[in-house]
């Protein structure tokens, strides 16, 4: 209970540990673009993410975020899920004016049934003073034909 109790604590009061750095909710959800041919033993197939994180974001361009995901489809499972990225230090572009846009790319891991490795790269867009619009591609790599192959292409909310 008392490891419980400190999770929580430290999630929600995570402005006291941030020094510098920002902390905020990330809540993505993620479909899959592409698959590769299932087996006739494959148990089951992904068809999206849906994940609750908190990510917190070093001055310095480089966030790490930890959570929980949810993985749908044939058999629904909920796993751990943790990552960071690298952000362009300067927006890439604008998409009309007052609205940057950075590019990042990161990597991370989802421990399912088998431990699912990623790389991915996206967008970053600042849609308000308090929130931005995470636009993503990741490609899942596992050594479960389930979940191994997988291309995945998402949007995520900061807030």
């Amino acid at each position: 209970m008392k490891r419980i109790l400190f999770a929580t604590l430290a999630l929600f009061c995570g402005s006291t540990f941030a020094a510098e750095g920002q902390i905020a909710s990330l809540v993505s959800f993620e479909s899959t673009a592409a698959r590769p041919k299932m087996n006739k033993e494959q148990d089951g197939s992904l068809t999206s993410l849906l994940s609750t994180q908190i990510e917190y974001t070093t001055p310095a361009n480089i966030s790490a975020y930890a959570g929980f995901s949810f993985a749908l489809g044939d058999n629904f499972e909920s796993a751990f899920s943790m990552g960071a990225r690298y952000y362009s230090a300067t927006p890439a572009f604008q998409l009309f004016p007052g609205i940057p846009m950075w590019s990042f790319i990161g990597g991370g891991v989802y421990f399912l049934d088998s431990a699912t490795y990623y790389p991915e790269a996206g967008f970053r867009i600042a849609t308000s003073d308090t929130s931005r619009l995470d636009v993503f591609v990741k490609l899942l790599n596992s050594s479960d034909d389930k979940y191994d192959r997988h291309v995945m292409v998402g949007a995520g909310l900061t807030f």
